[in-house]
């Protein structure tokens, strides 16, 4: 009898007290439960850990709690990674919410294209009230966004490029995304939502000018990595879109990047 596939979900946090146990609930609420939950508490000071430990005294599901010096959200993941043991791996951030179908959707398809190594979902951005400092245009319609809490992987992709670049404080996860593109790997993208991404005032991430300065930094190291490569343009990676429908999806289409 072939083995249930394991799930790893890694949820880096840091003064989430907030949100924290709403996130962790959407994960427990899964159709399709992880195999384990690890929390990666990097450096928290309010009280992120008697959360964590609350829920997991009371969870259906393993929750792993690992407390490390404040490094950074890259850090972290990576932290998350070294002690996952699935064979995929999923991330939520500390203040979003999955969909409940989310995990069953994408498990689904990744399975189904067995040349994948990657899941991408659709995301609706939600704005909390009273954020300040946010366009009316982020509560639009949901759509594509390269996010890794909209996502799963195989645990052979981070085998094969490793982790996330510890240096990067903002913008760990575009880079991380963009040494996938630039590989010869299929990926599939599906309309289904399965994030809500949430906007408010402690999450924006410093200031504009340091975000657009650590974004231009990645796509720098983008670029240089492009120009070394040996991979032809037709060798990057290769979007399959699905349509939505709970995983019955029909391919749309493919596109290289």
């Amino acid at each position: 009898m072939d083995r249930k596939p394991s799930i790893s979900v890694i949820i880096p946090v840091y003064n989430r007290e907030r949100f924290l146990a709403e996130t962790i609930k959407s994960v427990l609420a899964q159709t399709l439960p992880p195999t384990e939950i690890i929390v990666v508490d990097d450096g928290s000071t309010d009280m992120t850990a008697q959360v964590v430990a609350n829920l997991a005294d009371i969870a259906h599901v393993p929750i792993r709690y690992a407390y490390q010096t404040n490094q950074g959200p890259a850090a972290a993941r990576n932290t998350g990674l070294a002690i996952a043991k699935g064979d995929f791996i999923a991330f939520q951030d500390s203040d979003d919410c999955w969909t409940t179908e989310k995990m069953a959707v994408q498990l689904s398809l990744i399975q189904r294209y067995a040349n994948s190594v990657a899941v991408v979902g659709y995301t609706q951005v939600i704005c909390e009230p009273g954020t300040r400092n946010v366009s009316k245009k982020v509560t639009t319609r949901p759509g594509l966004i390269l996010l890794l809490q909209a996502s799963l992987f195989r645990r052979t992709l981070f085998d094969l490029i490793g982790g996330f670049e510890h240096e990067l404080r903002i913008a760990e996860d575009i880079s991380w995304f963009m040494r996938v593109l630039e590989l010869p790997v299929e990926i599939v993208i599906h309309s289904d939502i399965v994030v809500a991404y949430r906007r408010h005032d402690d999450n924006l991430t410093g200031s504009l000018q340091n975000s657009q300065q650590q974004l231009i930094m990645a796509l720098r190291h983008s670029l240089s990595r492009r120009r070394q490569s040996r991979n032809s343009p037709g060798q990057t990676a290769t979007l399959i879109y699905v349509t939505a429908n709970n995983g019955s999806n029909n391919v749309k289409g493919a596109d290289s990047v």
